[in-house]
Parts: C-alpha cells; sequence; structure tokens
C-alpha cells in the first residue's frame, strides 16, 4: 500500500482522528492538576503529547473533510508527534523504577500509546504541498520555546527531580534532531509525489 493512500482512505482518517481525540481528552486528565495550578500564559506548554495528537486530529479531519491543510501546521503537528512520543517511551524506560513503581499497568500502555503515536508524525507529513526551510526555522524556534518553558518555567511532566538536568539535555537535543528528521522526510515524500506526477 502506498503511503499517500493513508491519508486519502477517509474510514482510515475517521478512526485515527477518533482515537487521536480519545487520547487527547485522556492526557489532558493526566496534566489536570498540573494545568490548574500553572498560571494560564504557560498552560500551551503543558500537555505536551496531549497537544499533538489534538492538533493531528485537527490537521486530518480538515483535510479528509475539504482536502485543505496548512504546510506550517503540518510541520509542527509532525515534530509534535516524534519528538513527544518518542521523549515519552525513552524517558519513561529510562526511568523506569520512578515511573513502574507508581503504577506498572498505566505505564505500560502509556509507553505503547506513544510509541504510535511517534509513527503517526508521517501523515502530516504526507499532507505538505510545499516544503521550503522557512517551516523548519519556525518549528526551531516553537519548540525551543517550549524547552526553555519546560525546563526553565517548570512546565514539564512529572520526571524524577534528581535527573533532571540529564532529561533536559536529552530533551533540547530531540528539538533539532526531530526537526531535521521531518523535514527530510517530508522531502523525500514530495520528491516522490513529484516523481509520480510527472
Amino acid at each position: 500500500m502506498r503511503l499517500r493512500s493513508l491519508v486519502e482512505n477517509t474510514p482510515l482518517l475517521i478512526a485515527i482522528i477518533i482515537i487521536n481525540i480519545a487520547g487527547s481528552l485522556v492526557g489532558l486528565f493526566y496534566y489536570w492538576d498540573q494545568l490548574t495550578s500553572a498560571s494560564p500564559f504557560v498552560w500551551i506548554f503543558i500537555p505536551d503529547c496531549p497537544l499533538y495528537t489534538m492538533l493531528a486530529a485537527v490537521v486530518l479531519a480538515v483535510y479528509a473533510s475539504t482536502k485543505r491543510s496548512s504546510d506550517l501546521i503540518n510541520f509542527i503537528t509532525a515534530v509534535g508527534l516524534a519528538k513527544y512520543g518518542t521523549w515519552t517511551v525513552v524517558v519513561v524506560l529510562w526511568f523506569s523504577a520512578f515511573y513502574f513503581s507508581v503504577d506498572s499497568g498505566l505505564y505500560t500502555v502509556l509507553t505503547l500509546l506513544h510509541v504510535a503515536m511517534a509513527a503517526e508524525f508521517i501523515l502530516p507529513l504526507l499532507l505538505i504541498r510545499q516544503l521550503k526551510p522557512h517551516l523548519a526555522g519556525i518549528a526551531f524556534v516553537w519548540f525551543l520555546a517550549n524547552d526553555f518553558a519546560d525546563y526553565f518555567l517548570g512546565t514539564h511532566p512529572p520526571i524524577p527531580t534528581s535527573e533532571i538536568s540529564q532529561i533536559a539535555t536529552f530533551t533540547f537535543l530531540l528539538t533539532p534532531l526531530f526537526i531535521v528528521t521531518a523535514y527530510l522526510v517530508a522531502r523525500f515524500l514530495n520528491n516522490s509525489k513529484t516523481h509520480k506526477d510527472s
């Protein structure tokens, strides 16, 4: 099956949209106490995973219903899905003693769901029509601001505080890594589409 057919299959998109909305609502519940105790000015930086799964749902719903999309929103959504899906899997497994001592069943399920979240980054990239370098530049500024908020304003999710410097370094490194990855994958997909159309 061609990758492009994934975003042209309306029943599949509807299923993914529903799953993303459900996951986003569960994620907001997970972050609820943190959101209610924080300033509204930093709310956008707190629920990282729910934000990008909800963005993915919106992006896919708009495309399924109108065939329209924003290259910038698609690119940022793809990077967010890949970055925070991967971040969650790596950090939970890296510090499994911390997380699994709280609730091993919950964090096992969360880990598997975030693997799927990271893999989903391909879908918004398939919707990009014109890949331009400024997309990567804007995304870099946005995710760097998010990293700054997490580790200098305290908007990061529950993590072992004794390891915060290691986790912060890892988080900052993921930003350029996944921006470059998303850009290269999007360029490959665009080139493939161009060759096919010609």
